[in-house]
C-alpha cells in the first residue's frame, strides 16, 4: 500500500540553530516565541520519524507533530432547484 506524501506542522521549544535549518530548506520555518514551527511535506512516515529523531539528537524540546488536512478544493455550491 503507497501512502501519499501528507503535510506536517512541527512545534519545537526555542530557536533551531542556522545550521540546522540549512539541512531543512524543504520546511516552512517561522519563529513564533518561545517556539519554532517547521511546516512542510514529508514523503512517508519514515521521513517523519527522522525528523523527529534528528530534533531530539540535537537536544531540543519536541512540543507537537500534527498531520495536517489533506487540502480539499473549493467547496461546489449546489445550483437553484428547478
Amino acid at each position: 500500500m503507497i501512502v501519499p506524501e501528507a503535510s506536517y506542522q512541527v512545534r519545537v521549544s526555542g530557536v533551531i540553530p542556522d545550521e540546522v535549518l540549512a539541512e531543512l530548506r524543504d520546511l516552512t520555518v517561522s519563529v513564533e516565541p518561545p517556539e519554532t514551527v517547521l511546516h512542510g511535506s514529508l514523503p512517508d512516515q519514515s521521513a517523519v520519524v527522522g525528523l523527529i529523531s534528528r530534533i531530539h539528537g540535537l537536544g531540543l524540546r519536541l512540543i507537537e507533530v500534527r498531520r495536517l488536512p489533506a487540502e480539499e478544493g473549493p467547496e461546489i455550491q449546489p445550483g437553484p432547484s428547478l
